[in-house]
């Protein structure tokens, strides 16, 4: 949920939403790594945590 919520923010031109809900989306995904229940989180996490390094709004589409 964070991960959409953060696309939108960015789309949106929010800077602290994006940067907020990439944080939480971090924070409540990386406990379930590296997958769960089939879905392979290890490359949305890794991109998760260059785009917070990273603080642009311009955000390619998730690695799902």
């Amino acid at each position: 949920m964070h991960v959409a919520v953060a696309w939108y923010q960015a789309g949106r031109g929010r800077r602290i939403g994006t940067e907020r809900q990439l944080a939480k989306a971090l924070r409540r995904l990386t406990p379930y790594a590296p997958a769960h229940r089939g879905l392979e989180l290890a490359p949305l996490l890794q991109q998760l945590r260059e785009l917070s390094a990273r603080g642009s709004l311009d955000l390619p589409p998730p690695n799902l």
